[in-house]
């Protein structure tokens, strides 16, 4: 259980960050599942670094902060003038969300997953990566839309198993077949139609060589016209010690 912790704090911490140190030679055949799989049992440190930045919406600036706690992971957010906490709860095939109110924690239900922070459009199952526990994905022949950023990608394509939790029916990762940098993510509906799109905008390396990302772009596409960006929202990352 101590490794899966572990795992799991590399696994969050990276793909959050989006660029995991990966593994895969660009050149071996590999499935979808066996390209998440190898996400989820990483287990190339990424040190016991907390991290700090800010979730961005215009004017609106909202603070917060990751740390690790043995099995928990726990994100606080700065909501006007209170702190507040959630946790993802970490188990061997899936996670928990739990509000964190007074020492007490609470588990939400599913209903609740899409429930946004703060007055922006990010939600508690953005930053809890539910989807990497999705069973069934499909390796996309995207052709020229597999590069991202001038990069070779997998494009992974993995359905929600059960559609009527959460935010998105399915989710497409591009990921970079050399570095296993995760350029972006796109979550769609119901209909088929795109939702959300999670996109690297900068990066930051660090002395070790570790390439974290400075900015993540959150793009709330129109249901009506998903090429129609409606809204925009920014996760942006405090430099980290040892940063170049």
């Amino acid at each position: 259980m101590m490794n899966l912790m572990k795992n799991w704090k590399n696994l969050l911490l990276a793909a959050m960050m989006l660029v995991p140190a990966y593994g895969q030679e660009a050149d071996i055949p590999v499935t979808a599942d066996e390209l998440l799989a190898d996400m989820r049992e990483m287990t190339v440190s990424q040190g016991n670094k907390d991290v700090a930045g800010r979730i961005r919406k215009a004017k609106i600036k909202i603070p917060f902060s990751l740390s690790v706690r043995g099995d928990t992971l726990a994100f606080q957010y700065k909501d006007g003038s209170v702190w507040k906490r959630f946790d993802v709860l970490i188990k061997e095939k899936n996670v928990d969300i739990a509000l964190v109110e007074n020492s007490k924690a609470r588990i939400l239900s599913p209903s609740q997953y899409s429930q946004t922070i703060a007055g922006t459009d990010v939600c508690y199952e953005d930053l809890s990566l539910r989807f990497l526990y999705w069973k069934g994905g499909q390796m996309v022949d995207a052709g020229a839309d597999s590069r991202i950023k001038g990069r070779d990608c997998y494009v992974v394509q993995v359905p929600n198993p059960n559609p009527a939790v959460g935010q998105f029916a399915w989710v497409r990762m591009w990921i970079d077949k050399e570095n296993g940098t995760t350029w972006q993510i796109d979550g769609y509906g119901k209909d088929g139609k795109l939702r959300k799109r999670f996109s690297i905008t900068s990066v930051q390396r660090l002395n070790d060589g570790t390439w974290f990302f400075k900015q993540m772009k959150l793009e709330v596409r129109n249901p009506q016209n998903p090429n129609r960006t409606i809204a925009l929202n920014y996760l942006e990352m405090d430099d980290l010690p040892g940063k170049k």
